[in-house]
């Protein structure tokens, strides 16, 4: 009777999970040996798995896999979610309206005002002119952009041309003066030296020592390849205005570091009927030398052997300790650049 309930319950309600890591049978033996449901199990290649699981089960999976494994939740199916949703559906379609009605309200104020090419004007002179006109945050928007365009022409000589738009409750003021200043060699150099320090291969990470720039990933964790190791965007406090609760500020650097880990190499070949072991490891040592780096410290072997219409197929796993990260170019926008450094 209580294998029937949980039958029932795993109908109700079960979770379409994907499964990544190094060898993953050996997660899903250890969760059948403590009587976690599992279905419809699919096997997408030698590091993942696709498979359905009940909720309760996911969350012991999960405890169980730690960061040796990543899951995945990929939907979620069955009748429960279906009625919950339903219940909850008047309570969303008043939130709904809701969040309809304040945003339709917030349409008609100034939230922010974002000035991009002042060089030697003061910013402050440039929004006290706009408030005049009746441009600022948190005022109405009825203000004319032609003739917020024209005052600033007329105030400002340096100003020879000027542009206001808006959309939404967001206002970009753009200006070009006489004399803009130039960018130096130098600045286009460091800012174009910005870059990520990803992967090279699927690996297990050993150790990482972050010199610059910010550590995405730790001890154990595994990673796929071009995934980040290191990046080169890196949080600053927002220099001019205050952030809002989900807004962030970066800036970019060259990351440098140096990432370890183990890396496991999938091979396979064949041999006549007659040869053994010995043969088998003189064609592994020629499928290393062609397929392994030279620098790279092998710390485990393993293989295995299967006869099948008089061939022989050997096949296994090679694992290696080596250096993984290369450097992937940050592309910058230089429109967005230009805007972040006029309001630095």
């Amino acid at each position: 009777m209580k294998e029937k309930s949980r039958e029932s319950n795993f109908i109700r309600h079960r979770l379409r999970i994907r499964l990544e890591g190094f060898r993953p049978e050996r997660l899903l033996s250890e969760a059948l040996e403590r009587g976690i449901v599992m279905r419809q199990i699919c096997r997408i290649d030698e590091t993942q798995v696709l498979l359905y699981v009940s909720e309760s089960g996911f969350r012991q999976l999960k405890k169980m896999a730690g960061s040796r494994y990543r899951l995945t939740m990929i939907r979620e199916d069955g009748a429960e979610p279906m009625l919950s949703r339903l219940r909850r559906s008047r309570l969303m379609l008043a939130g709904i309206a809701l969040f309809v009605l304040f945003f339709v309200s917030q349409t008609f104020f100034v939230r922010e005002i974002n000035i991009i090419g002042c060089k030697s004007i003061p910013e402050d002179s440039i929004r006290e002119v706009l408030r005049e006109e009746g441009l600022y945050e948190g005022g109405r928007k009825n203000f004319d952009c032609e003739a917020v365009e024209r005052r600033l022409f007329t105030e400002f000589e340096e100003i020879v041309w000027a542009r206001v738009a808006y959309e939404g409750n967001y206002v970009e003021v753009q200006i070009a003066e006489s004399e803009p200043a130039e960018e130096t060699e130098s600045e286009e150099d460091a800012a174009d030296g910005a870059c990520d320090i990803v992967a090279e291969k699927d690996c297990y990470i050993e150790e990482i020592q972050v010199y610059a720039g910010r550590g995405s990933v730790k001890k154990d964790d595994y990673v796929k390849k071009g995934e980040v190791l290191i990046s080169g965007t890196v949080p600053i406090e927002h220099p001019s205005y205050p952030l809002e609760k989900d807004e962030t500020a970066e800036h970019y650097v060259h990351a440098d570091g140096l990432i370890t880990a183990r890396v496991p190499y999938y091979f396979s070949f064949y041999m006549e009927p007659g040869e053994g072991q010995k043969e088998a490891e003189t064609l592994l040592r020629a499928w290393i030398l062609e397929n392994v780096p030279e620098d790279a410290q092998i710390v485990n072997k393993d293989f295995h052997f299967q006869e099948k219409e008089n061939i022989i197929k050997v096949y296994g796993i090679v694992e290696t300790r080596e250096q993984v990260g290369k450097e992937k170019e940050i592309v910058i926008d230089r429109k967005q650049r230009r805007t972040e450094e006029d309001q630095n």
